[in-house]
């Protein structure tokens, strides 16, 4: 095994390690959603593209809210935001052609493109039901305007992509905020929302959002020549110094977003996640 190799596997076996009673509750908490609906012909698929994953998003939101006070339970929401995030990567695979996503066939691959497509449409509706559960009717309109926005992310850079010029950093970080860091936003902001301390949700999407312009730009690090990835158009000519002083930036505003949160368990894995994950 290659030490870049046993690196990532070490920081991901702590990373389990470290977290494994919330991710065991969002894991427990998406199987229940899904059975709800078991005799649904897209729930095989769905299971299927469902399987690993890291599960950062409703993370951030579980930890958000316990380290703010917990009000109300998160664990639902959590669940819409992973099954956001997991869509959005069944229609990513499909537009960038990838042929493996998590060491398996990508879904488009094992069940068809008209089926990615329709998946969609059955995790709306069941993004929907979670969001209408809540009284707290932000909730609902924070998944929906991000769902809104990661659309709008994802048309913006097929539209680069498609035009195959150079782009500049403006319209790079433009496309990241609106397809990535949004989810992580809307992940830290409803975590807030649903906690004791909910006028905090504004001050916690920004903090989430930082956390994905670096997520998604550290992962562009690994895919700055690929073809077919928006990095690979970007104008700067030290592109890979460029992103990482920008990822080192965004990280260093969300450490700083921190300031003035309640110390306590959640709080101190929040601080734990940014500085060896990102």
């Amino acid at each position: 095994m290659k030490l870049r190799e046993r690196e990532s596997s070490s920081l991901e076996t702590k990373f389990i390690e470290e977290h494994f009673d919330y991710l065991k509750k969002i894991d427990l908490s998406i199987e229940e959603t899904l059975e709800r609906y078991s005799d649904h012909p897209l729930f095989g698929p769905m299971s299927y593209s469902l399987k690993g994953g890291k599960r950062l998003r409703p993370l951030i939101c579980l930890l958000v809210n316990e380290g703010l006070g917990r009000r109300v339970d998160p664990l639902p929401a959590a669940t819409a935001l992973e099954l956001l995030h997991t869509v959005s990567l069944i229609h990513d695979d499909f537009i960038d052609r990838a042929t493996v996503r998590r060491g398996v066939a990508p879904y488009y691959q094992a069940f068809g493109v008209e089926s990615a497509f329709l998946a969609a449409d059955y995790v709306l509706g069941l993004i929907l039901k979670i969001g209408s559960s809540y009284e707290e009717r932000a909730v609902g309109d924070e998944l929906a305007q991000t769902a809104v926005n990661m659309a709008h992310g994802e048309e913006e850079e097929r539209r680069l992509l498609a035009a195959g010029r150079k782009v500049s950093v403006e319209e790079y970080q433009y496309v990241l905020r609106l397809k990535t860091a949004s989810l992580f936003g809307a992940s830290a902001s409803i975590g807030a929302l649903l906690s004791s301390k909910k006028g905090s949700a504004p001050s916690m999407a920004r903090f989430g959002e930082r956390i994905g312009m670096a997520y998604q730009i550290r992962d562009d690090l690994l895919d700055m020549e690929k073809e077919r990835e928006l990095v690979s158009l970007l104008e700067p000519a030290d592109k890979k110094g460029f992103l990482d002083a920008r990822a080192t930036e965004y990280i260093s505003q969300a450490t700083e977003g921190m300031r003035g949160l309640p110390e306590g368990p959640a709080v101190e894995k929040l601080r734990r996640l940014l500085s060896d994950y990102f």
